[in-house]
């Protein structure tokens, strides 16, 4: 009789864990690296996430082959689905550079499901205002060469990314924006590629800088600690 009662606990606890798992499963972060990087730059914000109990994407694209617009387009296919798997729970974003312009296009497309446009973004470094240093490249015909005429092509001639669309005024976005860098060509404070001014959104928002470079600033402690602050508190 004390098996049966145990084995009956046991089953009872299990079944109850399992249906908490699947009423309150674990949120969803998508991590998008910047223009000719590769997914791996993003693991260790990635592996933080996970840690807190998140289920961490971190999305691979081929940055040169498509336009902004384009890469919007193969991302939604994959959050639709997450969507399904998951319905009714947010999907959270950290993005790097470009990244972050990709999920604006995001936001701004009729099959963005609900559950990203629920979730919290956090952008670092990323030229929402456009790049003057990009710009200034631009000039150089064998940079056409190297970015490509995709997004690389968007990037040096593009004033500003406001055709790609805004977020919606509800969603909470924290811009986090590099100061460790010295370039004459943006002016003020910069990451060496992007200009704080540059980093800022019309929209709503709210803002951090932090003494770090524009490649490097995904790898911080201090960067991913106030990413995963944000996405937890919005704090």
């Amino acid at each position: 009789m004390k098996t049966f009662l145990s084995r009956y606990y046991l089953l009872l606890i299990a079944v109850i864990v399992c249906f908490s798992v699947s009423l309150f499963g674990a949120e969803t972060v998508y991590c998008l690296h910047g223009f000719m990087r590769k997914s791996s730059s993003m693991n260790k914000m990635a592996k933080a996430f996970e840690k807190e109990g998140y289920e961490a994407c971190s999305w691979d694209y081929p940055s040169r082959e498509r336009t902004v617009e384009q890469h919007a387009e193969v991302l939604i296919r994959d959050l639709q689905e997450t969507a399904r798997k998951h319905p009714g729970e947010a999907i959270h974003f950290v993005t790097h550079s470009l990244g972050g312009i990709i999920v604006r296009a995001v936001h701004n497309h009729p099959n963005c499901p609900e559950e990203a446009k629920m979730g919290r973004a956090v952008l670092l470094a990323p030229p929402n205002q456009g790049s003057c240093s990009g710009q200034f490249l631009s000039h150089i015909g064998l940079f056409h060469k190297i970015m490509g005429g995709k997004a690389g092509r968007q990037i040096l001639f593009s004033e500003n990314f406001d055709y790609v669309g805004e977020f919606p005024e509800e969603k909470e976005v924290l811009v986090i924006s590099g100061t460790c860098g010295w370039n004459p060509v943006v002016g003020g404070k910069n990451d060496g590629k992007v200009g704080v001014k540059e980093s800022c959104l019309n929209t709503p928002h709210k803002h951090k800088t932090h003494f770090s470079g524009h490649s490097w600033m995904m790898y911080s402690d201090t960067v991913i600690y106030n990413a995963l602050l944000f996405i937890e508190k919005n704090d």
